[in-house]
C-alpha cells in the first residue's frame, strides 16, 4: 500500500479562510519553493504541516545501525529505514527541525557560552575533551583506514614515531593537518615571554593566583565561571560571582535559583544547570541573582570572609587555554554536519544585507545517508509565519520509489557539481578519505602552472603617446556639476547626451550601440569581470608568479584546492562569492580550515585566495589599491600621486587569527600614516622598493593578457590593482596581486574633479608627470 500526504489531514471548518491563508503561503514561499524544486502538488502538504506543526516522518521511518560496506556514505552511526511498505516518488513532504542555527563569527562563542550544546556537539562528532573526563583515544581494533594511511606523513613531517602518530591522529579524530600541528606544539618549549603571558591571561580568565598566592580568584567550569571578590569596596574576599550563560532569548521568568545556606540550586527553562553543596556558608537573605545580556550573574555573600577552591564541592575545573583549542577542534569537526543558507538581514543603521546561516539538523536529519543515486531530496526552507517571524526547517520528499527496509539516501553534493574529481574533493570535507588523490590534483595543477609561466608570451607596451586626435567632447555617465565644470577646465567639453560625444566613459556595455566613439570599454574589462574571472585569467596565462596570490575557483579547482591546503597547514584563505550584485553580495570569509572553504561552496562562494596578515599588525589584513590606466595604443600609465590603503580588522584569540571569521568591512587608512609605520618598522629602503614593486606587477600583469587580447586600438581601460600586503621572506613587504577590476564610473569618476580630466589629458598625449607614471618601458 503505497502511502501519500494527505492522510490524516487536518479538517478545515471554513474553506475560504483556508484557501486565502494557503494563497497567501503560496504568494510569498513561491519562487523559493520553485527554487528548490518541490513538486508543486506538495506545497499544500507543506503548508498544513507548517502551520499544524506537524513532524510526522517518525510514523514512515525508524532507525537502523549504518552498514560502513554500503555504497551509501553516512554521517553517524545510524541511518534511516522504511517502516511502510511503499513511499512513491512525490507523494509525501516531511519536515525536519535543526539542532543549531548560527554564523560563522558565532560558532566558537555559541559552543562555549550555549547551556548543553558543546556536549550535545561533542557527542555528535567523537571531538571529546580528555581533561573533561571523556575518552579521545580509541581501541587499536577500531582504528580507522584513513588514520593507518595518514601514519607515514605525520612521521615523516614531524619526525615523530609511529606509535606517536597513531595516537596524534586517534587524538584529533583522523586529522592530518590537526595531527601535525599537534606534534609541532608539543615538540615547543614555551619562552619565558610566552609563560608570563599565560600566567597573566590565567590569572584574568581562570587559573591565576588570589590575594594569599595560593587559591584562585577566577576559574571556569564547563557551565560557570567564577570569580571571588570584595563586596562594597572592601579589602575582604566575602562575595562570590557566578556566571551562567543562558543562550539567546533567556530571561528571568525562565530562571529558578535557590540559594540556600550550604546549597545552591539553579534551573533554566525546567534543566538543571547547577545543584551542589557550597564549599561554606554564605547568606541567602543578603545574596541576589539578576539576568542581563543572556547571562544570569548571582552573588553570593559568604558568611566568613575567605579564599574559596572552589565554589561547590567536586566542581571540576577548566584551563581557558586548553578550553579554546578543544572548542576550536569542536567547531573544526562540524564543518562535516554544517548546511548553509543565505538570508537577508536588516543592519543597525537600517540597510539590508545578505547573512549566511550555519545550521546542524537533528538527528532524524543527520540520519539521512549519502548516494550519488539518492531516493530523496532534503533542502533548506525558510517559512515566513503569520505574525511575521521567519522559521528555518529542513524538507525531505520522496523522489523515487522507495520500498520497506530501504535506507533514505540524498546527494551531498550541490546539484551543479558534476566532474567526477570534484565531487571527489567536495566529499572529502564531509566524508574524510585518503588525502593522496587530493595531493596528487594539486601536485598536477602545479606543474601545469608552472609550465604556463615558463611559456608565458608578453606583450610591448608602447613607449611613445599616441593621441587619440581631436577628441574633445566627452560623456561621462552620472556626472556632477563639479565634473563637468572641471572636464571644462581642462580643455575639454562636457556633454549631456551620448550621441554628441567623442569620447563616452560609462559602465554599461555601450560599445557594439557606438562603434564610432572611443570608451572606457577595453577589451581587458571583461578578463578582470569578477575574481574568478581575474583568478582564472592570470593563471591561464602567468601560471605560477610570486607576486601573484595562490587562487583556486572552487566550482572547477576544489580538489586541487585542498591538495594545496593539505601541503600548507597553516595556511589562510579569503573567500568570495560572485553572485549577485556587488551591494548584495555576502561579506568575505576568512579561514583557516580547508573544510570550511569547501562547506561555503553551498553558499555561493567560489573562489578561495591566499590571504597574508599585514606587515604591520597581526590582527588586520591591509590592502593596497594603485590605478592603472591603458591607453588604446597600449601606453601605460599608474596613477601615483595618492596610493590608497584599507584595513580589513581580524579577530584574534590567544594572538591567533580566529579559524574561521567574516572579513570586517574595510577602514580607508591615511597613506602617510600607513608609510610612517612601514618606514618605522622596516625601514626607508625597503618603503621605497615597495611601490616600485607594485609598479612591475601592474606592468607585468598587463603585458602577460594583452599577449592573449591584445587592445582593440580605440578603446581604453581604467583599472584598480589590489595588493595584500603581508610580510617578504626578506623582512621586507610581500606585496601580492589579490584582484584586478575596471574602475566604475558611476562610483568613482561620476563625482570626482581631478580623475577624469586627468584620463583625457593622458589620452591626448599630455599626461600629467606629477599625477602619471608611465610603466612598462623598458622590455624584456
Amino acid at each position: 500500500m503505497a502511502v501519500d500526504g494527505n492522510s490524516g489531514a487536518p479538517s478545515v471548518d471554513d474553506a475560504s479562510s483556508y484557501m486565502l491563508q494557503y494563497g497567501r503561503f503560496e504568494a510569498v514561499h513561491k519562487s523559493q519553493l520553485e527554487a528548490l524544486g518541490l513538486p508543486a502538488h506538495l506545497w499544500p502538504v507543506l503548508y498544513r504541516k507548517l502551520v499544524t506543526d506537524t513532524f510526522d516522518i517518525g510514523s514512515y521511518v525508524v532507525f537502523g545501525d549504518h552498514d560502513s560496506s554500503s555504497v551509501a556514505k553516512g554521517l553517524t552511526e545510524h541511518s534511516l529505514c522504511l517502516s511502510v511498505e511503499q513511499l512513491d516518488a512525490g507523494s509525501n513532504v516531511f519536515l525536519v527541525d535543526h539542532a543549531w542555527t548560527t554564523t560563522v563569527d558565532q560558532i566558537i562563542e555559541n559552543l562555549d557560552r550555549v547551556p548543553g550544546l558543546l556536549e550535545r556537539m561533542e557527542k555528535l562528532t567523537g571531538a571529546y575533551d580528555s581533561l573533561a573526563g571523556s575518552t579521545g583515544v580509541a581501541n587499536a581494533d577500531s582504528l580507522n583506514p584513513e588514520i593507518e594511511d595518514n601514519i607515514p606523513t605525520v612521521t615523516s613531517m614531524t619526525g615523530v614515531s609511529e606509535e606517536k602518530a597513531r595516537e596524534l591522529l586517534v587524538r584529533v579524530n583522523g586529522c592530518l593537518i590537526d595531527a601535525i600541528m599537534a606534534a609541532e606544539d608539543e615538540g615547543k618549549e614555551a619562552t619565558p615571554a610566552q609563560n608570563t603571558l599565560q600566567e597573566q591571561i590565567l590569572q584574568q580568565l581562570g587559573g591565576g593566583e588570589g590575594l594569599d598566592n595560593s587559591r584562585p580568584l577566577q576559574w571556569r567550569t564547563r557551565g560557570y565561571d567564577c570569580a571571588q571578590c570584595a563586596l562594597d569596596g572592601g579589602d575582604q574576599l566575602d562575595g562570590m560571582e557566578v556566571s551562567i550563560p543562558l543562550g539567546p532569548g533567556a530571561s528571568a521568568r525562565d530562571i529558578e535559583c535557590t540559594i540556600a545556606p550550604k546549597h545552591l540550586t539553579v534551573s533554566v527553562r525546567g534543566n538543571r544547570v547547577l545543584d551542589g553543596d557550597l564549599h561554606a556558608e554564605v547568606k541567602p537573605d543578603e545574596s541576589t541573582w539578576s539576568v542581563e545580556n543572556g547571562m544570569l550573574t548571582i552573588t553570593l555573600t559568604k558568611r566568613v570572609a575567605d579564599s574559596w577552591p572552589e565554589l561547590v564541592i567536586g566542581e571540576k575545573h577548566v584551563n581557558p587555554f586548553e578550553l579554546r583549542k578543544h572548542l576550536a577542534r569542536v567547531g573544526g569537526e562540524l564543518w562535516r554536519y554544517f548546511q548553509g543558507y543565505d538570508c537577508m538581514v536588516q543592519g543597525a543603521d537600517q540597510s539590508v544585507m545578505k547573512q549566511t546561516n550555519w545550521y546542524i539538523q537533528d538527528e532524524v536529519g543527520l540520519s539521512v545517508a549519502h548516494s550519488s543515486d539518492p531516493n530523496v531530496c532534503c533542502l533548506p526552507f525558510l517559512y515566513l509565519g503569520a505574525q511575521g517571524q521567519v522559521s528555518p526547517f529542513s524538507i525531505i520528499w520522496p523522489i523515487k520509489p522507495i520500498s520497506c527496509g530501504d535506507t533514505l539516501t540524498r546527494d551531498f553534493c550541490p546539484s551543479w557539481l558534476k566532474d567526477a574529481r570534484q565531487r571527489q574533493g567536495y566529499l572529502q570535507a564531509i566524508f574524510p578519505a585518503p588525502t593522496q588523490p587530493l595531493l596528487d590534483a594539486y601536485l598536477e595543477f602545479a606543474k601545469d602552472l608552472e609550465q604556463t609561466a615558463t611559456g608565458a608570451t608578453r606583450a610591448n607596451l608602447a613607449a611613445t603617446p599616441a593621441p587619440v586626435g581631436h577628441a574633445k567632447r566627452v560623456f561621462v555617465s552620472g556626472a556632477t556639476l563639479d565634473a563637468k565644470e572641471a572636464i571644462s577646465a581642462a580643455g575639454f567639453e562636457a556633454v549631456a547626451v551620448v550621441e554628441e560625444a567623442d569620447i563616452v566613459l560609462d559602465d554599461d556595455d555601450t560599445t557594439s550601440a557606438h562603434a564610432d566613439k572611443i570608451t572606457n570599454r577595453h577589451p581587458l574589462n571583461n578578463v578582470f569581470g569578477s575574481i574568478d574571472k581575474t583568478v582564472l585569467a592570470l593563471q591561464s596565462v602567468a601560471g605560477t608568479q610570486d607576486w601573484l596570490s595562490a587562487g583556486f575557483h572552487l566550482p572547477t579547482q576544489v580538489s586541487e584546492f585542498i591538495g594545496a591546503a593539505l601541503m600548507d597547514g597553516s595556511s589562510w584563505w579569503m573567500l568570495a562569492s560572485s553572485q549577485g550584485p556587488p551591494n548584495m553580495q555576502p561579506p568575505r570569509v576568512v579561514t583557516s580550515s580547508w573544510a570550511a572553504a569547501v562547506r561555503h561552496m553551498d553558499v555561493g562562494y567560489t573562489s578561495a585566495l591566499k590571504c597574508m596578515p599585514s606587515a604591520v599588525a597581526p590582527d588586520q589584513v591591509h590592502v593596497a589599491e594603485r590605478l592603472a590606466l591603458l591607453t588604446p595604443s597600449n601606453r601605460l600609465y599608474i596613477w601615483h600621486k595618492d596610493m590608497w590603503i584599507y584595513s580589513h580588522r581580524i579577530q584574534l584569540r590567544d594572538n591567533k587569527p580566529e579559524p574561521y571569521q567574516t572579513l570586517a568591512p574595510a577602514v580607508e587608512v591615511a597613506e602617510a600614516l600607513f608609510m610612517e609605520q612601514l618606514r618605522a618598522k622596516f625601514g626607508g629602503k625597503v618603503v621605497d622598493s615597495f611601490a616600485a614593486k607594485m609598479d612591475y606587477i601592474i606592468a607585468d600583469t598587463v603585458r602577460l593578457l594583452l599577449g592573449i587580447d591584445s587592445s582593440d586600438g580605440k578603446d581604453f581601460g581604467l583599472f584598480s590593482f589590489r595588493f595584500v600586503l603581508g610580510k617578504g621572506a626578506d623582512d621586507g613587504i610581500a606585496p601580492l596581486l589579490q584582484g584586478v577590476s575596471p574602475v566604475s564610473v558611476r562610483e568613482r569618476l561620476a563625482n570626482n574633479t581631478h580623475l577624469v580630466p586627468a584620463i583625457l589629458s593622458a589620452l591626448s598625449g599630455s599626461p600629467d608627470v606629477a599625477i602619471w607614471k608611465q610603466a612598462g618601458v623598458q622590455q624584456d
